[in-house]
């Protein structure tokens, strides 16, 4: 038997998963060793990217001794055994970030380690019993620790910039110029530097609730309109189990390369500019002064060729197997999305400005279009080495 207990805890945390970048649009073209403790909190807003999988409304804190720790991306699971009084033991996992954000502020794969006694307090899935997600965790020493606090004493590590080019040269020995490289995102919503959203905020800072037919709802470019064709598709969206990072998908090429500020890396030579996301290992081959094949093999990237036009790559994508462009508005893209990106390095403040502009006549009345800046990174590029653990949480019943 499992006893229920009233017990008022007050957050320290919030869970979150933020994006950055900026779009817009033109009109015309387009619940416990022994005891769960439970209670019914309302909080400030429920309304950000965790509410469709976890109840953010009610709280439970739960004792165990850790079984593994799974300190991955996209997201990190702690798993654990709870012991009843019955003397058996149940086994638990809580979510928290994803691994790149957890370990700029110290986490490590040592962060929770097996046989260690730990009492988590989060938020209890919709959809599966002994998962939750983590809003904070008091170690056998008393220690507690929220999911955004920093662990190290030095503080958080910050996204480090490249901002003295020194030796790098402006360009390869062909002129064209050296965007070659590990690059940061630069920027969030709007423009504006990178933050998380407000307290409440949707993923694309903007609050409210799931997205209705025919609109964007909580993410980037709240006007894009769709046909009827893409408001159905959009009403038959459910995020809890569509999101393409389920599927250890980029989404679509807007919204992968920005997202959570993974580190990217580019490689160029005289016939191809290859963009490695850091965000789900994706790989896009710019193939220069070419031409499209007739016979395209569909896939969420597409197939790019690419010139140079002065300074900045111009590239031009087709062959898309259709899919969603950001997790957060649902918004459906299809294999007739055509889009174009033009890429300018600026050598003095050491920027990569991507704009990009779209065009689906298929699902879309409105274009896609937006803009983003990536700066050189002191971080190297890493592999995402994508583990998606949120199990049948996110699997939609027959």
């Amino acid at each position: 038997m499992v006893w229920l207990k009233a017990h008022v805890f007050v957050p320290k945390g919030r869970y979150m998963r933020p994006l950055f970048c900026s779009a817009s649009f033109r009109i015309g073209s387009v619940a416990v060793v022994a005891a769960v403790l439970f209670s019914v909190i309302p909080q400030a807003s429920a309304h950000h990217s965790g509410a469709p999988h976890y109840d953010l409304e009610k709280k439970i804190t739960v004792k165990g001794t850790v079984t593994k720790f799974e300190f991955v991306n996209p997201h990190a699971y702690v798993f654990f055994d709870v012991t009843g009084a019955d003397g058996k033991k149940t086994p638990w996992r809580c979510e928290m970030a994803a691994r790149v954000s957890l370990a700029r502020n110290g986490w490590t794969q040592e962060t929770f380690t097996p046989g260690m006694a730990i009492t988590i307090t989060g938020s209890p899935a919709r959809r599966e019993d002994n998962v939750c997600v983590m809003s904070s965790y008091i170690r056998a020493d008393g220690k507690e620790f929220s999911t955004r606090d920093v662990l190290t004493p030095e503080g958080a590590r910050a996204p480090q910039f490249i901002t003295d080019a020194g030796n790098r040269p402006a360009r390869l020995a062909n002129g064209q110029p050296n965007i070659a490289g590990d690059w940061l995102a630069a920027t969030g919503p709007g423009g504006a530097g990178r933050g998380a959203p407000p307290a409440g905020a949707a993923p694309g800072g903007t609050p409210g609730g799931p997205p209705a037919a025919g609109k964007t709802g909580r993410g980037p470019g709240g006007g894009l309109q769709l046909t009827a064709e893409g408001e159905a598709l959009l009403k038959k969206y459910d995020g809890r189990y569509d999101d393409p990072s389920l599927k250890c998908s980029i989404s679509s090429i807007f919204w992968g390369w920005t997202h959570d500020q993974h580190v990217n890396k580019i490689t160029q030579s005289d016939k191809e500019v290859v963009l490695t996301y850091g965000y789900m290992d994706y790989v896009r081959t710019i193939r220069l002064n070419s031409q499209h094949p007739k016979t395209i093999k569909p896939s969420v990237g597409g197939d790019s060729i690419g010139h140079w036009e002065g300074d900045t790559l111009v590239v031009d994508t087709i062959g898309f197997e259709g899919g969603t462009l950001t997790p957060a508005s649902g918004n459906p893209y299809s294999d007739q999305m055509h889009a174009e990106e033009r890429f300018t390095f600026d050598p003095k403040a050491l920027t990569l400005t991507r704009s990009y502009k779209a065009q689906d006549p298929k699902l879309w009345k409105t274009e896609y279009s937006g803009s983003d800046v990536m700066r050189l990174s002191a971080e190297p590029h890493v592999p995402y080495a994508c583990k998606e653990l949120s199990g049948k949480n996110n699997i939609r019943p027959n």
